[in-house]
């Protein structure tokens, strides 16, 4: 399997934080800004012009808000559809944060977040329904049990020739990188390295010999010009 996981743009709460912000605002579900939009489209325009990204055959989100409006241009420049991943959103899921006790927040139906990216398919799990919004414990062994999940599926899913991409968020993407590296499921809470808005990892999975992990590339975002680089 080749991969590309890919971070959402800057979202409401990113630029929150960065700003030193009051946490209590906080939304469950944010938003792109601005700044996140542009971040994706430039993303965009990059993939469709770089060699490798033009071989991209599956593109993924997680079913958060943010996730999926960044996979929106991306969809448009590539010529593809975007499959939705139910498992494949931020650690703790939606929740109404510090303010509202951490309360679990549904998420968004399908004809909704369609309306952010057309080409969006909806998981065949949640055919009819919204996504739960995922609230889940801080449990870094549930993170690391559905990072494995993740990757279960997007192993069955890809081809021989296939290249596959997968839009979702900082803290999981530990989590999912030691599970498809092959390292102790207890190293997802251990790694630690910084994922920019957009940034993109591209992994090379068994395609060296049988097993093998080769990572290409972390936290690349030579798309970006430096005043649109965020964390």
């Amino acid at each position: 399997m080749q991969l590309l996981l890919i971070r959402h743009g800057q979202s409401s709460n990113n630029h929150r934080e960065q700003t030193g912000g009051d946490l209590q605002g906080r939304l469950p579900d944010p938003p792109l800004t601005a700044v996140g939009h542009e971040q994706a489209r430039r993303l965009a325009a990059w993939a469709a012009q770089d060699p490798w990204c033009a071989r991209i055959t599956h593109l993924y989100t997680s079913l958060t808000t943010r996730a999926v409006q960044t996979a929106a241009p991306l969809a448009e420049a590539l010529g593809l559809e975007v499959q939705g991943l139910e498992h494949a959103y931020e650690c703790g899921g939606l929740t109404t944060g510090p303010a509202g006790g951490f309360t679990p927040v549904l998420g968004r139906d399908h004809a909704s977040l369609q309306t952010d990216c057309p080409a969006l398919r909806w998981p065949a799990a949640l055919e009819g329904q919204p996504w739960s919004g995922g609230a889940e414990p801080w449990d870094h062994g549930h993170f690391a049990q559905r990072a494995a999940q993740v990757a279960t599926d997007l192993r069955r899913a890809a081809g021989e020739a296939d290249v596959l991409a997968l839009i979702t968020h900082h803290d999981f993407a530990p989590f999912l990188l030691a599970e498809l590296l092959g390292l102790p499921a207890a190293r997802g809470e251990q790694l630690s390295f910084r994922l920019n808005n957009t940034a993109t990892v591209r992994l090379e999975l068994g395609t060296v010999a049988p097993g093998s992990a080769l990572l290409h590339w972390l936290n690349r975002t030579d798309h970006l010009k430096p005043d649109l680089i965020t964390l």
